[in-house]
């Protein structure tokens, strides 16, 4: 894998070049037309509002283009953690049905009732690559890098779920490159290798009409806070003194004035007064190494952006943005841990969490956070580009959207059957819908009743049931309050009553609720 080493006017002058371009883009194959080539960018435990075209302050300039030349989505969900959002993911399954039960192990394979977009994509003609976190990515035992491999054409990565050190290999992290045990290079910023290796099989498709697949799968933002030096600097300075109540609301107001949050949405009390990490120690360093890391994401796209362009695949690729759950405000080793004299902060000889502040001004304005059935926890960017596909770009797309809808949407493009079964496998059928018709700007009702059920919530249009305490359901209109400020529970207990039955049908076995009323 060659070493790459830009600056980062050099990549924003080269993904300006690449955009420029489009307006007199090449002429796309119909072969090609007709199965465009996808790439998923998943990033782990980014909130709501970290990009810029969500109303963030952080520095994501490639994302953002590719949202104003794309499209928006305004209501679309995760599954709250790592495991079942991968789950639902690479299977258009709920994660409950297919292994990943709510208390079960995150980290354990799929049920042999799934199959995997990769196993699926890659039968059908498609050229894979899996890159970063490997969770999920085959029905088999994914924790078996050799399995990996016989239904991945490429893959870089760790097969044992979170980045443990973004510099070099952790304990109980090791590396594996196409099913081989591998020798991570220390010193090399993960994001960064990540990067490489999706350029490099990007340019490995150039001349070839084989559609391909590819699933970059960042460790970033997720705990330990991690970066380079260079990359936090610039936010170290732009958060130094700067009041986070005026950051939350200054994102607050980009969201209402991009239509992504509806007018007149408030930021919640839990949010703006939330407790930072060891008593404010080192506050604004973590936001700066927040900020360095999802800036490195972004880097990251301008780099797999100008990849496309040098192997003439940009115009027919459709690149998918989204998170795996909310901002995080889980304080894993770090009550009370002080960094070293003489150690910089966010070097991989730190181990700092982001804490509850933090990850309440990343998820803003919503309440709560990852694992949390709040809005805080399961609302996620969505941000899609296809040149050749997408109609009337810069567009919002209000549709309630799932995650689990990114399988069958592909699958949709692809020209692939989801079967009924697939190596011996009897499937169940998907629970996702695919939105293709949202990127062609088809949608009969952006606003249908449709109803999403996650593990402790379910979303029925504008209302939304919480079931984090079963025994006190809690009811929420979406439609007038977004973060979850006013339940009315009480008001619509009829509602309440209708919900819950439809929970205990189609929601995960094993939430126990007391019937509303019951006392």
């Amino acid at each position: 894998m060659r070493k790459m080493i830009f600056s980062r006017k050099d990549m924003l002058l080269a993904f300006i070049g690449v955009l420029a371009s489009m307006a007199n883009p090449q002429p796309v194959e119909a072969a090609d037309a007709a199965r465009p080539n996808i790439i998923i960018v998943m990033a782990d435990d980014m909130g709501f509002s970290d990009l810029g075209s969500y109303g963030g302050e952080i520095r994501t300039p490639a994302i953002d283009r590719l949202a104003k030349e794309g499209l928006r989505f305004s209501r679309f969900y995760n599954c709250a953690i790592c495991g079942p959002s991968r789950a639902a993911l690479m299977t258009g399954c709920y994660p409950w049905k297919v292994g990943q039960a709510p208390g079960a192990n995150i980290f354990a394979n799929l049920a042999g009732n799934c199959v995997t977009a990769f196993e699926l994509l890659k039968a059908e003609g498609y050229r894979t690559c899996a890159v970063g976190r490997l969770d999920m990515i085959i029905g088999d035992n994914w924790h078996n890098p050799s399995q990996i491999a016989r239904s991945v054409d490429r893959c870089l990565g760790s097969a044992s779920g979170g980045p443990g050190n973004y510099f070099k290999e952790a304990k109980g992290t090791p590396w594996f490159r196409d099913g081989k045990r591998w020798k991570r290079p220390e010193g090399a910023y993960s994001t960064d290798v990540i990067s490489g290796f999706v350029v490099d099989f990007i340019e490995e498709q150039a001349g070839s009409d084989q559609p391909f697949f590819i699933y970059v799968s960042h460790y970033a933002p997720h705990w330990p806070l991690q970066a380079n030096e260079k990359d936090i600097a610039p936010y170290r300075q732009l958060y130094q003194g700067k009041d986070r109540k005026r950051t939350m609301q200054a994102r607050l107001d980009r969201l209402i004035g991009d239509g992504l949050i509806a007018a007149g949405t408030t930021l919640p009390d839990s949010a703006l007064y939330a407790k930072p990490a060891a008593g404010g120690y080192l506050e604004a360093q973590r936001m700066a190494i927040h900020a360095a890391m999802v800036d490195s994401i972004d880097r990251a796209t301008a780099d797999m952006m100008a990849a496309l362009k040098k192997a003439g695949k940009l115009d027919n690729t459709l690149v998918l943005v989204l998170s795996d759950n909310g901002a995080s405000s889980q304080m894993v080793f770090d009550k009370g841990r002080m960094v070293p004299d003489g150690v910089r902060p966010g070097s991989g000889e730190t181990f700092l969490n982001h804490g509850p502040s933090v990850a309440a001004q990343s998820n803003t304005p919503f309440r709560n956070y990852k694992t949390s059935y709040y809005e805080g926890g399961i609302a996620s960017p969505l941000v899609a580009w296809w040149p050749a596909g997408l109609k009337k770009p810069g567009r919002l797309s209000h549709r309630l959207s799932h995650i689990a809808d990114i399988m069958p949407t592909c699958l949709e493009l692809a020209g692939v059957s989801y079967p009924e079964t697939f190596a011996s496998r009897k499937l169940i059928a998907m629970d996702g819908k695919s939105f293709v018709a949202s990127l062609r700007d088809q949608e009969r009702d952006a606003n249908e009743s449709r109803l999403l059920p996650f593990a402790k919530a379910l979303r029925e249009g504008d209302w939304k049931l919480i079931l984090e305490n079963p025994a006190q359901p809690e009811l929420y209109n979406l439609a007038k309050d977004r973060n979850e400020q006013e339940n009315l529970s009480a008001r619509y207990p009829e509602r309440v009553r209708s919900m819950v039955t439809q929970f205990s049908k189609i929601g995960p076995q094993g939430i126990h609720m007391r019937r509303a009323g019951e006392k």
